[in-house]
C-alpha cells in the first residue's frame, strides 16, 4: 500500500468522503498500475482510501475499519473482503432504520457517501442491482461482490452504465452476477416503491431501475394531491411513470405524458394502470420535451398539475449555463401550460447546479402570475446526505402553485 501526502490541508480529519487532484501529491506512474489505480494510506492519518491519479477525484476513501488490518503496509484479499462484509451488514442494519426498508426498494449504498466508493447497490427485494461509476468502483468491485454475495443468496444484477463511466473511459457493463434460482425468469422486476406497485425490466432501465432518490416527494405529492381541485396531470420525462402513477392512484383520470424513450411510455403505461383507482385515459407523446411542450400550447391544452423531472442537464460544469438555461425555459413552457391555481413540479438532478441556481432559472423562465412556494422536496433518506454542505445534495425538486385568489 502507498503512502499518500496532502497539500493545503490543516486538518487531519475529513469531512468529505475524498479528496481532490489538486490537495494531494500525485506518485509517479512507475509507482501504479496500467490503470494508474492503488490503495493508498494518507500520511500521518488512519484514512485508507482508493487513489486514482488520472480523475478529478483523486481519492475515494474507504471504510476507517480497514485501517486497522494493515500489516507492514499491506492488506489480506480476505480480510478486504471482510471489512466491507461487515461494513455492509452495518449499513443494512443502519438504513434499516428507515420503515420502508421492510417491504419496498431501497438504496443500501449511495457510494462514497456510505463508505463504499463510487458502488450504488439497490435492494429491489428480489434482487440486488449494483453499479459501478468511476475506476475507484472498478478497483473494489470484486470485492464487494465477493461480500455480497456471503451475505445474500438472491439474485445480484449489475447496471453500470451512463454518462459517469464515460467521462472516465470505462465502458458500460449489464450482465447477471448471480442468476435468479428460476431460469426461466426474465430481466422483469416487481417492486413496491412510495406504496406503489411499480415494474421495470433490468435489461432496459435506466441507472439501477427506479428512481428511488424521488421516495419523500412522490410521498409529499401523494399526502397533499387531494387538496387541489386537479383532474389532468402532464407529466414530463415520464420514464417509468411514478410521478403518474401517484396521480392516477389519488383519482386523476386524464394524464399525458412526454419522454424520448418509446419503451419507457409503454412501461408507464403499465404502472399507472396498475396502480389507477379510476377511468383512466393516458395520451402519451414520443420525443423531445420542448417540442411536445410547443405543440401543447399551441394547441392551447392546459394542465391542473405539471410535473418535469428531465435528466441531469449539466453532465459536467462547462454545461452549468446551457443548462440554467434549458430549465428557463422548461419553466417557462411548463407555467404556460398550466391552470389557475395548478401545481407545477420541478426536478433537477444536476450535481453541477447548485440549488440557488435551480431556483433562480425556473424562476425567470416562469410565466407572470402569483408563483407561490409550497414546498421543497428532498432525496430520499436512504440516498445518504452528509451532514455538511457538498454535493451529496444532489436532488432538487420544488413544489409551486398558481395561486389565484
Amino acid at each position: 500500500m502507498l503512502e499518500i501526502e496532502t497539500v493545503g490541508l490543516k486538518q487531519k480529519f475529513f469531512k468529505s468522503p475524498w479528496l481532490f487532484s489538486n490537495q494531494i501529491i500525485h506518485k509517479s506512474d512507475n509507482e501504479l498500475n496500467n490503470d494508474k489505480v492503488s490503495l493508498v494510506q494518507i500520511k500521518g492519518t488512519k484514512k485508507v482510501g482508493v487513489y486514482c491519479k488520472n480523475s478529478l477525484i483523486s481519492i475515494r476513501f474507504l471504510p476507517d475499519s480497514l485501517f486497522e488490518k494493515i500489516e507492514n503496509g499491506f492488506i489480506k484479499k480476505d480480510q478486504f473482503i471482510d471489512v466491507i462484509f461487515n461494513h455492509l451488514v452495518n449499513l443494512k442494519k443502519a438504513k434499516s432504520k428507515f420503515n420502508f426498508t421492510n417491504k419496498e426498494a431501497f438504496r443500501l449504498s449511495h457510494g462514497d457517501n456510505d463508505g463504499l466508493p463510487a458502488i450504488a447497490i439497490d435492494d429491489y427485494q428480489s434482487v440486488l442491482v449494483l453499479q459501478s461509476s468511476s475506476q475507484a468502483g472498478e478497483y473494489i468491485l470484486p470485492y464487494v461482490i465477493d461480500a455480497l454475495k456471503q451475505i445474500d443468496e438472491r439474485s445480484i444484477f449489475e447496471r453500470s452504465t451512463g454518462q459517469i463511466r464515460k467521462l472516465e473511459n470505462l465502458p458500460e457493463r449489464t450482465r447477471w452476477i448471480r442468476e435468479p434460482l428460476n431460469k426461466d425468469q426474465n430481466f422483469e422486476i416487481n417492486c413496491l416503491f412510495s406504496s406503489l406497485n411499480m415494474t421495470f425490466f433490468l435489461n432496459k432501465a435506466q441507472k439501477t431501475g427506479l428512481f428511488l432518490d424521488q421516495r419523500n416527494n412522490l410521498t409529499y405529492l401523494a399526502n397533499i394531491i387531494k387538496n387541489y381541485n386537479i383532474n389532468s396531470c402532464l407529466d414530463i420525462c415520464s420514464y417509468a411513470g411514478s410521478w403518474s402513477s401517484i396521480a392516477a392512484n389519488s383519482g386523476v383520470e386524464n394524464l399525458t405524458l412526454i419522454d424520448q424513450d418509446s419503451w419507457a411510455l409503454n412501461l408507464a403505461k403499465r404502472n399507472i394502470l396498475a396502480n389507477a383507482k379510476g377511468n383512466t385515459t393516458i395520451e402519451t407523446l414520443h420525443g423531445d420535451m420542448f417540442e411536445h411542450m410547443q405543440g401543447l400550447i399551441k394547441n392551447e391544452k392546459k394542465f391542473d398539475l405539471i410535473i418535469a423531472d428531465p435528466p441531469a442537464f449539466a453532465k459536467s460544469k462547462k454545461h452549468i449555463h446551457e443548462a440554467k438555461r434549458a430549465y428557463s425555459r422548461m419553466a417557462k413552457l411548463a407555467s404556460k401550460l398550466l391552470s389557475e391555481n395548478g401545481l407545477l413540479i420541478v426536478c433537477s438532478c444536476s450535481r453541477n447546479i447548485k440549488d440557488s441556481e435551480f431556483l433562480e432559472s425556473v424562476s425567470l423562465g416562469l410565466e407572470e402570475g402569483n408563483w407561490v412556494f409550497i414546498h421543497k422536496g428532498e432525496q430520499s433518506p436512504c440516498h445518504t446526505h452528509l451532514a455538511h454542505p457538498d454535493s451529496s445534495e444532489y436532488l432538487k425538486c420544488y413544489f409551486l402553485n398558481n395561486r389565484v385568489l
